[in-house]
Order: structure tokens, then C-alpha cells, then sequence
């Protein structure tokens, strides 16, 4: 069986992403900072995970390998944001939001590619933003993290493409998840009324996006952030 490494794979993107990755006969491993088990649990195994600290990091892939073999799919998603005037972000406000949603990445891709290079095959993806694509006000540590990771899945997926590693990332647009529920249902309506398909995304959209992404219908397909946003930026 396949074997599919996500971190924050609890709930949101990352619990649809489990459930539907495990639905489809893979071994999934989340690592999340509670390693608690979301609202779903078959075929999960759960771990404790700072995603940010590279240690925990290399202890917890080391213990996902042991339990369920060599990752041949690595999700890259846990991720947080802060919201405000870019004067008043805090320097920890800037290291927290960096060293997760980026730093989450690049931890998690370094403990992975030497496995996958060994195998000469494997895929890494990431969950990055539309902020990352185009930048939003009071967001601005937020969109600079993914902007970070979108060029780091470019720059990977030249540098593992003869490897037989494919890397890419998803770019979510307004998704309905917790990440959503500091906003006003207003502001919500607003956001789908910007979006030319009217709503928000659901999380199961990202994941099957992820899914494709991952499968061999999309053996061609690497270096690329893959906009899910409802028309959002056309």
C-alpha cells in the first residue's frame, strides 16, 4: 500500500486529504502539533509533530516510516495566519507564520527526499494560497509565507525533476474551514460574491485536486501551483 505523509491532516484540507487518500487503499501518517486524531480515524495514524522545528520534524518521519513504510506521497499542508496592519506584526508573528506554512515545507521536504531519491520516484505537494499569487492587504505575512512556497515547489520540482520526484502545490482560494471562521459571515458573503463561481470552496475540492495531483493521471505534470479558487483571480 502507498503511503501518504500530510502534516496537519486533522481537519480542513488536510482531514479531507485523509480521508479520502486512505479511502482510496493508502497508509496515511498526520503530524499535527496535538497528534490528536481528527473526526476521522480509520487507517490514520496520528502523530505529534511542531512542524516548524526540524528535529521533530526527522523523529516523527523516522516513526511514520517504521510504522507504515517509505512516503511515496508528501503533503505539505498545516499552516497558519495572522491578520492586521503590517506595522504591527511582531517579530514572532513574522517567525511564526514563516517557519510554519514555509518552514513546514521545508522541513518536511528535507526529511523526505533522500528516501524518495533512493527510490527514484515520489511526489511532494504543498497547500499554498491565492495570497501567494497576488498578495491581500492585512495579510501580508500570510501571503509572503506562500509566496515562499510557491517558488520553493518551482525550484524543487527543477532540481528533482530527473529523479522522478513531481512536485507542485494547490493555491486555494476562500476555503470553508477553520481558518475562515474569524470572519464575519459579511465578510464571507463578500468573498463569494467576488468569486465569479459565488461561494466558497469546500475542503473535499482541495483534496481531490491533491489526489489528481498525486495519481499517475498527472505523471507529466510537475512544478506547477494549481489555482482551486473559484475563479477568483481570472
Amino acid at each position: 500500500m502507498p503511503h501518504l505523509l500530510i502534516s496537519g491532516g486533522s481537519r480542513g484540507i488536510g482531514g479531507a486529504c485523509a480521508r479520502l487518500f486512505a479511502g482510496n487503499g493508502y497508509k496515511v501518517t498526520s503530524l499535527s502539533r496535538s497528534g490528536k486524531p481528527g473526526d476521522f480515524s480509520e487507517g490514520v495514524l496520528y502523530l505529534r509533530c511542531d512542524v516548524k522545528d526540524p528535529e521533530e520534524v526527522k523523529i516523527s518521519v523516522n516513526k511514520a516510516i517504521e510504522e507504515n513504510g517509505p512516503v511515496d506521497v508528501l503533503i505539505s499542508n498545516a499552516g497558519i495566519s495572522v491578520s492586521g496592519l503590517a506595522q504591527d506584526f511582531s517579530f514572532q508573528d513574522y517567525r511564526d507564520v514563516m517557519d510554519t506554512n514555509f518552514g513546514g515545507l521545508f522541513n518536511l521536504a528535507g526529511a523526505v527526499i533522500p528516501c524518495m531519491v533512493r527510490q527514484g520516484k515520489g511526489t511532494i505537494l504543498a497547500v499554498s494560497s491565492m495570497w501567494g499569487q497576488t498578495g491581500a492587504s492585512c495579510e501580508a505575512l500570510y501571503s509572503a509565507s506562500k509566496g515562499a512556497v510557491d517558488s520553493y515547489i518551482k525550484a524543487l520540482a527543477k532540481e528533482l525533476g530527473p529523479s522522478g520526484i513531481r512536485v507542485n502545490a494547490v493555491s486555494p482560494g476562500a476555503t470553508d474551514t477553520d481558518m475562515m471562521s474569524g470572519f464575519s459571515d459579511e465578510v464571507k458573503e463578500v468573498i463569494s460574491e467576488d468569486t465569479p463561481l459565488g461561494r466558497l470552496g469546500r475542503p473535499e475540492e482541495v483534496a481531490e485536486t491533491l489526489f489528481y495531483l498525486s495519481s499517475e493521471k498527472a505523471s507529466f505534470i510537475t512544478g506547477q501551483i494549481i489555482g482551486v479558487n473559484g475563479g477568483y483571480l481570472i
